[in-house]
C-alpha cells in the first residue's frame, strides 16, 4: 500500500507509446498496475489564468539522465525544442493511497539553465490547442485534406510499408523493405509447394514515400523526400536505431491525378483544379 504521512506527486509523462513514470516519494509507488520511479523533481504551483488556460512549471536537475524504466532518457525528446508539443503530461497527488489528478497538459516549453542546473518543463492544459485562429474550407486548386484522416479516408496500415532501418546519418536514414506476402486476386497468400506463404520483396521507386509518414512507438515524423531504400526525414525521430523495424508509408502531393492513379481515392478529393489563377475582379476589365 502507498501510505504516506504527506502528499506525493505522481508525474505521467507520454510521448507515442513511450511513458516516464516519476515520482516525489523516496521509494516506488505503484498506482494502477504501473510503477513510479523515485526521482528528484518538483512542481511549481498550478497557476489558473482563465478557464481555458492553466499552466504548471515541472522541475528537473540538468544535466541529469531522466530516464525510465527502460533506460530512455526524456532530455533527449528536448534537446532540439521539436518534440514538446508532443509529450503529455498526468499529474496525480497521491495520498493515504488514494489519488487525485490535479493537472493534465502538454509541455509547451524547455527551459534549460545552466546556473541552477534545472530543466524547467511549461506545461499547459489541452483547452489550450483549441484557443487558435481556424481555417475553414476554402476554394483551392489542390485538395484541402490530410492525408489518411478520416475526411481522405485512407488507411495508414494498408499503406504503410515494413522497412529496416541500416544507416542513420542525422535526418537521413536508409532501410531494407521488408519481405511480404504474396496475395492472390481474392487478397488470400499464395502458398509454394511445400505449402508455404510466398513472400516478395518490393522496390519503391524514388520519390514514392516523398511528404509520407515514418511510424515508430506511436510518434510520427514526416519524410521530405526519398530515394530508393533512402528518405530524409523533416527531423530526428526520437529513438530511432539501426535495426529497428519501422512503418513508411506515402503521400499525395493533393492533385487529382496523383489521388486517383496512386491512391484511387479520387471520389474524396475535394480540391478545385480549375480554378482561376487570376481574381477578375483583381484584373483591369476595361483597358
Amino acid at each position: 500500500m502507498n501510505l504516506f504521512r504527506s502528499k506525493k506527486d505522481l508525474f505521467e509523462f507520454k510521448h507515442g507509446d513511450i511513458e516516464w513514470l516519476f515520482t516525489s516519494a523516496s521509494k516506488p509507488v505503484v498506482h494502477n498496475e504501473k510503477t513510479y520511479l523515485p526521482f528528484v523533481v518538483s512542481r511549481g504551483n498550478i497557476e489558473v489564468e482563465d478557464i481555458d488556460k492553466t499552466e504548471v512549471d515541472v522541475i528537473f536537475p540538468y544535466p541529469k539522465v531522466i530516464a525510465n524504466a527502460n533506460g530512455v532518457d526524456i532530455q533527449q525528446l528536448f534537446a532540439n525544442k521539436i518534440y514538446y508539443g508532443s509529450v503529455r503530461l498526468t499529474i496525480f497527488e497521491l495520498y493515504k493511497n488514494e489519488t487525485l489528478v490535479i493537472f493534465k497538459g502538454r509541455v509547451t516549453q524547455p527551459k534549460f539553465s545552466d546556473d541552477e542546473n534545472t530543466m524547467t518543463l511549461v506545461c499547459s492544459t489541452a483547452e489550450t490547442y483549441q484557443n487558435r485562429n481556424i481555417l475553414t474550407r476554402k476554394f483551392q486548386k489542390p485538395c484541402a485534406n490530410k492525408i489518411y484522416d478520416r475526411f481522405c479516408g485512407l488507411d495508414f496500415n494498408e499503406w504503410a510499408v515494413s522497412v529496416t532501418v541500416t544507416a542513420i546519418d542525422g535526418i537521413n536514414i536508409s532501410f531494407r523493405v521488408n519481405p511480404t506476402p504474396v496475395l492472390d486476386e481474392n487478397g488470400d497468400p499464395v502458398l509454394d509447394v511445400d505449402g508455404n506463404p510466398t513472400t516478395e520483396i518490393k522496390i519503391y521507386p524514388i520519390g514514392y514515400f516523398n511528404r509520407g509518414l515514418l511510424l515508430k512507438n506511436g510518434v510520427y515524423t514526416s519524410v521530405l523526400s526519398s530515394g530508393v531504400n533512402a528518405a530524409n526525414l523533416y527531423r530526428k525521430h526520437f529513438g530511432l536505431a539501426v535495426n529497428d523495424v519501422i512503418q513508411i508509408a506515402p503521400a499525395c502531393d493533393q492533385t487529382r491525378q496523383v489521388c486517383h492513379e496512386k491512391f484511387n481515392n479520387s471520389l474524396r478529393f475535394i480540391g478545385f483544379p480549375n480554378v482561376p489563377t487570376v481574381n477578375p475582379t483583381m484584373a483591369q476589365i476595361i483597358k
